[in-house]
Order: C-alpha cells, then sequence, then structure tokens
C-alpha cells in the first residue's frame, strides 16, 4: 500500500499545554490533507512528533522511524518538520521515495534550539527524491524565508510555489484547507 507522511513543526510550550489548541498532528490543514491521501488509497500517518516546544533530533528521529518504511511514497514537512525531514535525510542518502513537498520550511537558521537541525546541506541531498515542492509565502518569517534560499542553493530541480500573502500556512493565514498544495501533491 502507498503510504504518505506528513509531518508537523514546533510551537511554543503555552500553545501546547493550552487545552484549546489542537495537537500538533491535528492542526491547520494536517487532517484535511490526511482525508485527501486516504481518499486516494493512500495509508497516511501523522505522527506527533515528541515536546515540540523543545524539539529533539534524536527523538524526533526515533518516533519518525517508527512511522518509515520503504513503503512512504510521499513525505510533507510543514515548517520543521520539513527542516527535520531534510537533516534525516542528510544522514540517510540511501533513501528513495517519489514526492517530497516542504511548506514553509524552517531549519533553525538563527541555531535556536542547539543542534537539532544543526547540519551541513549537501548539494546531493535530494538526488534519490524523484520531485521536490517548495512552498513559502514572502509575508512569512525571515528565518522561514532564509530557509527556503539554503534549500534553493543547495539542491537544483526543486519546484517552487511562492505566495505574496499566505504567511506561515496555518489556520489564521489560509483556515483549514489548502487547495493548492493538495493539487501539487495530486498532479
Amino acid at each position: 500500500m502507498k503510504t504518505a507522511l506528513l509531518l508537523h513543526g514546533t510551537c511554543d510550550k503555552e500553545e501546547f499545554f493550552d487545552s484549546n489548541f489542537s495537537s500538533l498532528s491535528n492542526a491547520h490543514w494536517f487532517p484535511w490533507l490526511q482525508k485527501q491521501f486516504l481518499c486516494r488509497d493512500f495509508l497516511c500517518q501523522t505522527p506527533e512528533l515528541p515536546v515540540p516546544y523543545n524539539p529533539k533530533y534524536e527523538d524526533w528521529k526515533e518516533t519518525f522511524e517508527r512511522f518509515y518504511d520503504k513503503s512512504v511514497k510521499i513525505i510533507v514537512g510543514h515548517s520543521a518538520g520539513a527542516g527535520f525531514i531534510l537533516k534525516w535525510l542528510q544522514s540517510n542518502p540511501q533513501t528513495e521515495f517519489d514526492k517530497l513537498v516542504l511548506v514553509a520550511p524552517w531549519m533553525d537558521v538563527e541555531k535556536e534550539f542547539a543542534d537539532f537541525l544543526d547540519f551541513q546541506m549537501q548539494d546531493t541531498l535530494l538526488d534519490n527524491v524523484k520531485e521536490t515542492l517548495l512552498f513559502y509565502s514572502m509575508d512569512d518569517e525571515v528565518s522561514v524565508l532564509d530557509s527556503a534560499k539554503v534549500i534553493l542553493s543547495h539542491c537544483g530541480g526543486i519546484k517552487v510555489y511562492r505566495f505574496e500573502n499566505k504567511g506561515h500556512f496555518v489556520t489564521s493565514t489560509i483556515g483549514t484547507t489548502f487547495s493548492e498544495l493538495r493539487d501539487a501533491i495530486f498532479v
């Protein structure tokens, strides 16, 4: 069975413990996109990555690898989830899959979380990924725009979807659906 994984980003501690907010794997457009995959005969998992307000790479890696196997054909990473999967791919260059989707990628260029995303991106990072899509919005945080520049400077052949007014692609800026993302994935 074809499988897809959706990887969320980080949040602050107050949001994480506030019962008015969904868990990150169920926030924003994640439930809607998961349903889009399920309707197309994909098994789609949205793992809850541990301690998102203070992420540790090894902890995220351990959780991710419980869900990852060779049946995974598409990975969608939002924010720190996108940065995480890039670091993971750097350490696992033999990994192959059909599509990598980076939405508002955040690579912690300012080293906010110590070693969480500390790695040197190689130009060969995406050689075993058939197609990579990059979504970012010009009104997002500078750190996301800087992350997108780093990715584009090291990895050629990426299909870029640039927006002017979608912020960080969260509920407050785009709602709980993301048709542009769905249409790009299932083209």
